[in-house]
């Protein structure tokens, strides 16, 4: 299991913006690139 620090720093934006649509805009990424990357940590996880 390997996460990139800006799938670190948006699982922190997501958790202190409450919503992933509020937590890409402060990552500075889109909707879809956001989703994309909580995916790839999903499935990480298990």
């Amino acid at each position: 299991m390997r996460f990139d620090l800006t799938d670190l720093q948006l699982f922190v934006h997501i958790l202190d913006c409450g919503t992933l649509t509020a937590a890409a805009g402060r990552a500075h990424m889109t909707l879809a690139s956001a989703s994309e990357r909580v995916r790839g940590m999903e499935a990480q996880l298990g």
